[in-house]
């Protein structure tokens, strides 16, 4: 070979690699890895959102189940009760839509430096597994979400894509496998409250005070008080609107009948100018002691809630048919009875509504009914001081030198 040739050879050779370089210089900048999905795209190349008939999601330490029936999706850690369908809505688009802002070159034995280790001793590293599948059991996607990341967002691995793992746009943060926080919220609304009865503590056969009144804005009345038996105002105030907008803590796979044949439990029977009957039994939940095996050292143990289990009974009496006013012109009465009518279904649409809640146990916060916990005595006024004498501090005596 002449010298000329090898030359030329040298040249091009040297252009080749040139050209290489150039190529990877040019995909560094772009920051894209080598993965199946770069920065801009979907995480799933496809989801069929409307295919999805169970959602599971699994932590390191709890696990939720969410199926979707001919009613709508229910939560089957809480025996099939209606799950938050927006939530889960919007869970299922964001993981049809959520977008890649960082591609991360590495196989899934890398996930235990994202936050994805569920070999890890630490559950804190196991992540979240979230599995989706159709009727017939077919998968539709699985994805592990690792920690957050420190620019934004979370980190992110499709089960089924092995080329490497995602920085995403959203961090998740209803993706969680507590079960009571897939709940639907909707709760009773108690309103225009015109009769409270609470029994006994611990005699739920005893009456211990009943407080009426003639309509929801007028002032409660103590049931057979004498005269010297003034009500507190500052208490029975927190009555008038007892449970108008309760939510619960959780629902209690407890069955109905450990709290409604209970000697502890109380019983509140409340009554509205609308003519509903709310009969509510209440026992104070047992609070759940940490073992010591697994409290955590050097730790103090988190202060337990203060929850009560309780269970409803709802009725409802209502007018069926109007009392025509004397007077009444032909065009008043069409307006009233229209009006009547609408005021009616409204009634007996909520009491459909609210009967639902039947058949189950609730966990309220002390706070919410700690108004109907008081006792008789605790709802007297208590009198003041006789002759409203100060109390005076004796005189002190400063001996001299």
């Amino acid at each position: 070979m002449s010298k000329k040739s090898v030359i030329v050879l040298w040249i091009v050779v040297f252009i080749l690699a040139a050209s290489v370089t150039a190529l990877k210089l040019r995909k560094g900048d772009t920051g894209e890895a080598n993965t199946n999905r770069h920065r801009g795209e979907t995480v799933l190349a496809s989801f069929p959102a409307t295919e999805v008939t169970s959602i599971q999601i699994k932590g390191a330490e709890q696990s939720v189940t969410l199926n979707k029936t001919s009613d709508g999706w229910v939560v089957a850690e809480r025996n099939n009760y209606p799950a938050n369908f927006n939530n889960i809505n919007n869970l299922l688009r964001t993981i049809e839509s959520v977008k890649i802002n960082h591609a991360i070159e590495a196989g899934p034995s890398y996930g235990k430096r994202f936050g994805m280790d569920l070999t890890s001793k630490k559950p804190e590293e196991h992540g979240v597994q979230l599995s989706f599948t159709r009727a017939d059991q077919s998968n539709v996607a699985t994805i592990f979400l690792g920690k957050d990341s420190t620019g934004g967002g979370r980190y992110i691995q499709n089960a089924a894509d092995t080329s490497g793992i995602y920085v995403t746009s959203e961090s998740f943060p209803t993706a969680t496998p507590d079960a009571k926080s897939w709940l639907n919220e909707d709760f009773i609304a108690v309103d225009k409250i015109t009769s409270i009865a609470v029994t006994a503590a611990g005699k739920p056969e005893q009456i211990d005070w009943k407080l009426t009144r003639a309509d929801e804005n007028a002032e409660f009345s103590l049931e057979g008080a004498n005269a010297t038996e003034k009500l507190d105002t500052s208490a029975t105030s927190l009555l008038s609107t007892i449970l108008s907008s309760a939510r619960f803590q959780d629902v209690s796979t407890t069955d109905v009948s450990t709290v409604e044949q209970s000697p502890q439990r109380r019983i509140a029977t409340i009554g509205t100018k609308d003519g509903f009957t709310y009969t509510i039994s209440m026992l104070e939940k047992p609070v759940l002691q940490v073992p010591d095996a697994l409290a955590q050292p050097g730790s103090s143990p988190p202060t337990p809630e203060e929850n009560f289990q309780v269970t409803l009974k709802i009725e409802g009496k209502f007018a069926t048919e109007r009392v025509k006013a004397e007077g009444e012109t032909p065009e008043d009465t069409k307006s009233k009875e229209e009006a009547f009518q609408a005021s009616l279904k409204t009634l007996q649409e909520k009491l459909k509504t609210e009967q639902a809640y039947q058949g189950r146990v609730y966990e309220l916060s002390k706070n919410t009914i700690d108004a109907l916990l008081k006792s008789r005595t605790e709802l007297i006024a208590q009198p003041a001081a006789p002759g409203g004498a100060e109390a005076s501090t004796p005189p002190i005596s400063i001996d001299g030198p």
